[in-house]
């Protein structure tokens, strides 16, 4: 094991590779599976949702943060996309969520959907589940 894989759990990669465990993520105390072969957040307990499909808030990416911020509609469970030209305010129904990009959040993931390396980043990230 060299110096760039001291900091990986070994438990989370275990955990995600071995047993193909996909990473989740609470949002307004929602849980959401990270599933980056389908390109998006996909909700634990509710099938009748889309969720937040990844490539539909590209628009919603902060650069400066690495993270999304969309309006989030927390009753459907889904990213609901406003056009701020037309809306004035912000709709009582939705709230604004933010989290972090693809690779922040399931680094292993996002190493084999492009063909990388999968303890590549890990250890900047510790590889949390």
């Amino acid at each position: 094991m060299d110096s760039s894989e001291k900091n990986i759990n070994e438990d989370a990669y275990d955990l995600r590779v071995n047993k193909g465990q996909l990473p989740t993520i609470v949002i307004a105390g929602h849980i959401f599976f990270v599933d980056i072969r389908m390109d998006m957040l996909r909700p634990k307990d509710d099938f009748l949702s889309r969720g937040i499909v990844f490539s539909e808030i590209q628009n919603y990416h902060d650069q400066d943060q690495n993270s999304y911020t969309i309006p989030y509609n927390p009753k459907t469970h889904e990213f609901h996309d406003i056009d701020f030209s037309i809306v004035k305010e912000f709709p009582k129904d939705l709230i604004a969520v933010q989290f972090p990009i693809e690779s922040e959040l399931d680094r292993i993931g996002w190493n084999r959907h492009h063909g990388f390396e999968l303890r590549q980043g890990l250890s900047k990230r510790g590889g949390r589940m």
